[in-house]
């Protein structure tokens, strides 16, 4: 048996009516792959069992005929109580704060920021040496056996981030990763598909296995590149893919054809079409979204007690499986459905009163039996019984919560505000905690990612400093090669890596990166200034770009919302506002339109001034 094939498997398993007969030949098939595979796969096993809601299933089997699965290596978690030279810094980061002293605070951001992008390099200059020699594809993982791309890993979750990474801290270099979407589009054509190397050759998969591949390159891979970079050939792919899936679209549902049966595909394509048709206004994307949101709000939920299942049989108008999954792989289907909420209800259309009712019902629901008694979600609940199928805390708890916010904006209310807080102090609570073994990088970086999305709208001491603190936990998994785990969810690692650094730098970001070169802000919100603190080990000559309302300028939006796959907007500048920059070691003053300032501020940095302090004001209208 391939292991690689096992979840795919695992879920078709589930989908039969007959729960012993899936129990056993879900237990032999993780027997005959712990034995014939190396240790770790044990691992890879007991993820997907957790990812499909079916470890306490597992467990019992496993206690009655003594089957125990080969464990995998563990990463030791950093303790919580540790002294590390980091830990001081963020100690003196948040003193500085309660004094009010914001140059202090933007110089040790600064080491802090400049960290994360130095972790970010060395990723990507390893994965810059695994890359396929024929096709310049990155593999799936560092292993020879893993000498593949495939739209669902390699494509999703690690290129993205490695092209993202070259952008902020390798420019010059940034084309050898842009070619990998003309690479890609050259073998595939329009729809992704899987590609094995030496030799290149396409492997043929079921449309429903490239259907779901197709909506995770677009959602996670494509999504974020367009969230930070703006309208480049990756927007050109996302819309291709998006339209040659909507010609795809083969399961019939009463209110028309549309992607698939699958609750995490369907999620998927749902953010993707919402944010398309912002930027686009093309008719094609809201109608395919309303088919989805409308199975689920109409259809599946009434007849499932407000639950949806992971897969749906619309043959039978039943369910196809047991539970539903509040972490990701199946989670995807509560942003989608709010994202469309808020896109129907401000542009006025007929269907936001009728989403309304069955949305809210289902939100509700989910709150009243999905989450553990400190507020987190569960991973996985019985839809039948509506108890917890999987009672491990899920580490993508941020991707619900975005949801409730996004409803709250939709409606201008605050009816979800709390409960959002309660699950940010819950996870601020849990120090040095193992979110998602045996991978407990990708666990760290989803569940940091979670409070990074939120932070913007809820914004309390304890949750920074827990960001602060927790992201050091996830950096020590990193070996000095740069390469994480050697799988394609080093991705991941770069993703939050980069939502960090640029957390710490409101989104500045300095050109040319250097490894020497360090940046870091301050913002006081009472004076609404912005201190900015940049320094060279070696005379350096470059610029410093502001960011942009990029919910405006990139997708069209009226205002930002939390979403997945986007990069939050800490300090951006209105491009036709004025706005005061101060040299607070000279005292030289100057004023500059916010669009000067995403260009470019020039700086220069020699032997003598090594560092400099900006204080920025504004905005103000000319």
């Amino acid at each position: 048996m391939n292991w690689i094939n096992l979840q795919r498997i695992a879920h078709r398993l589930v989908q039969e009516k007959w729960k012993v007969l899936t129990t056993v030949a879900l237990c032999m098939a993780v027997l005959l792959v712990a034995v014939l595979t190396v240790p770790v796969v044990g691992g890879v096993v007991e993820t997907t069992l957790r990812q499909m809601g079916l470890t306490p299933m597992l467990s019992k089997f496993r206690e009655k005929v003594g089957l125990t699965l080969t464990p995998s290596p563990r990463v030791q978690l950093l303790p919580p109580d540790r002294l590390s030279a980091r830990h001081h810094i963020v100690v003196a980061l948040y003193q500085a704060l309660e004094r009010n002293d914001f140059q202090q605070t933007a110089f040790l951001n600064s080491i802090l920021a400049q960290e994360a992008f130095q972790r970010a390099y060395r990723t990507l200059k390893a994965w810059e040496n695994l890359r396929d020699p024929e096709t310049g594809l990155v593999p799936v993982g560092a292993n020879s056996k893993k000498a593949f791309w495939s739209p669902k890993d390699a494509a999703a979750d690690l290129f993205p981030f490695l092209l993202l990474a070259s952008q902020y801290v390798e420019s010059h270099n940034e084309r050898l990763w842009v070619n990998m979407l003309a690479k890609e589009r050259e073998i595939c054509g329009p729809m992704p598909c899987k590609i094995f190397f030496q030799p290149t050759r396409l492997i043929k998969e079921e449309l429903s296995d490239v259907i779901f591949g197709a909506a995770e390159y677009a959602k996670d891979g494509l999504l974020p590149l367009v969230e930070r970079s703006g309208r480049g050939p990756w927007f050109a792919r996302l819309e291709e893919i998006a339209q040659t899936l909507i010609r795809a679209a083969p399961v019939e549902t009463k209110s028309g054809k549309i992607l698939s049966s699958n609750t995490e595909v369907n999620g998927d394509i749902l953010q993707v079409l919402v944010r398309l048709y912002w930027a686009t206004k093309k008719i094609e994307y809201v109608e395919m979204a309303e088919r989805i949101a409308e199975s689920y709000l109409f259809d599946i939920l009434p007849k499932n007690h407000y639950l949806p299942p992971r897969d749906w049989d619309f043959s039978k108008g039943a369910p196809a499986g047991t539970y539903f999954s509040l972490r990701d792989h199946a989670n995807e289907i509560v942003p989608g459905l709010a994202e469309l909420y808020l896109l129907e209800k401000l542009h006025e259309r007929p269907q936001a009163l009728l989403y309304r009712k069955a949305l809210k019902s289902f939100y509700d629901l989910i709150l009243e039996v999905g989450r553990t008694d400190d507020g987190l979600w569960y991973n996985a609940v019985d839809i039948r019984t509506r108890k917890p199928l999987d009672e491990e805390v899920a580490d993508t708890w941020g991707y619900v919560l975005n949801a409730l916010q996004t409803f709250d904006l939709a409606e201008g209310t605050s009816i979800y505000a709390e409960e959002i807080r309660r699950a940010m102090r819950a996870a601020s609570a849990r120090k040095s905690f193992p979110w998602e073994p045996p991978i407990p990088h990708d666990g760290y970086a989803d569940t940091i990612e979670s409070m990074l999305y939120l932070l913007p709208w809820f914004d309390a001491p304890e949750y920074h400093r827990w960001v602060d603190e927790e992201i050091e936990v996830m950096f020590h998994m990193q070996s000095p090669t740069g390469i994480v785990s050697g799988g394609y969810l080093d991705g991941n690692f770069n993703r939050t890596a980069l939502l960090y650094a640029t957390y710490k730098t409101r989104g500045i970001t300095a050109h040319p990166w250097r490894e020497d070169v360090y940046l870091g802000t301050a913002y006081d919100r009472k004076e609404k200034d912005l201190y900015v603190y940049l320094s060279a080990g070696t005379p350096w000559k470059g610029v410093l770009k502001f960011d942009l309302p990029r919910h405006r300028v990139i997708w069209n939006l009226p205002f930002e919302y939390p979403r997945l796959n986007g990069t939050p907007e800490w300090f951006v500048v209105e491009p036709e506002k004025s706005y005061a920059v101060v040299n607070l070691k000279t005292g030289e003053r100057f004023l500059l339109l916010g669009r000067s300032l995403a260009k470019g501020l020039e700086m220069k940095l020699g032997d003598k001034d090594s560092s400099l302090s900006l204080k920025i004001s504004g905005p103000a209208g000319l």
